[in-house]
């Protein structure tokens, strides 16, 4: 078989141009893992970018690992459209390791895709529970249960939480939005009190703790009246002058965290509230001003 003398410089040219492209990707491969280890991020994603071209343009796809090294780059220089891009052809291709499903997670965080965020945080709990994020994996987790309201899955999630994640400001106030739907009334004026000692002036905390302060001090007074007046003796009167003052301190609390938001927000429940307490001290003056406030 002859060949077309025309065709040697053609085919010759062709394999100096693989040849040097195949040691330019394989520089740009060592080039990329030595600034990655170095944690130069910057320079780690440029080469990362680079060898990703060079095997788009070739009709190739780039292996998996370079995908992920070059997502988890993109990360940590601020590219999160970058970091969802690679990191999710690095999950198409099984190269997503633990950083990878974190790091996605976080990303979707970033973006606001509750949905996206779950599943990568679940993948890295089901696939690493004995990870080295596996804390940071918990906690994002917990927050985004609460914030979806998957109200079992953030209580069952609760007791595996990390302590400092629990001590943690935005995870007592999803705690209060968990313990006030269950009902836990002692949960929440604790929670509440916690938030407030490093926040004083947290509108969530103060309204949460206001409203249950008032209930514990109503049902209360509304039990040892009954009991009063069920048993009108002078054991049962010093017992009910006893519990009253406990219910006025927790009604006076009550009364101070709801001036305070009335201050600044005078929303009419807040009224309501205001007129029932002053009812309760007797002063019709007061309960009325708030009473007609809250029409």
């Amino acid at each position: 078989m002859k060949i077309n003398r025309l065709l040697i410089p053609v085919l010759a040219m062709a394999m100096v141009t693989s040849c040097t492209v195949s040691k330019q990707m394989s520089q740009l491969k060592t080039d990329a893992k030595i600034a990655f280890d170095k944690s130069d991020y910057s320079t780690a994603l440029n080469a990362y970018d680079s060898l990703i071209s060079l095997n788009t343009s070739r009709g190739k796809v780039a292996d998996g690992a370079i995908y992920r090294n070059a997502g988890l780059a993109a990360w940590e220089v601020g590219q999160t459209q970058k970091t969802l891009d690679y990191l999710e052809k690095a999950k198409e291709q099984e190269a997503a390791n633990g950083a990878a499903y974190f790091t996605l997670a976080k990303a979707y965080l970033k973006i606001d895709n509750l949905s996206r965020e779950i599943i990568n945080l679940s993948n890295y709990l089901d696939s690493y529970p004995n990870g080295n994020d596996i804390d940071g994996v918990r906690c994002q987790l917990y927050l985004a249960y609460v914030k979806s309201e998957n109200w079992d899955l953030a209580a069952d999630l609760w007791d595996n939480l990390h302590s400092d994640c629990k001590d943690s400001h935005n995870v007592l106030l999803a705690y209060l939005k968990m313990v006030k739907r269950s009902g836990d009334t002692e949960k929440v004026v604790a929670t509440a009190e916690r938030i407030l000692k490093n926040e004083p002036g947290n509108t969530e905390a103060m309204e949460s703790l206001a409203i249950e302060l008032f209930n514990i001090a109503e049902a209360a007074y509304q039990s040892e009246m009954k009991a009063y007046q069920k048993n009108r003796t002078n054991k049962q009167y010093r017992q009910l002058l006893n519990a009253l003052e406990t219910i006025n301190a927790d009604l006076q609390r009550s009364r101070d965290y709801f001036e305070r938001l009335y201050k600044s927000n005078p929303d009419p429940r807040y009224a309501q509230y205001l007129g029932n307490i002053y009812t309760r001290f007797d002063n019709k003056q007061r309960a009325d001003y708030y009473y007609r406030r809250a029409k």
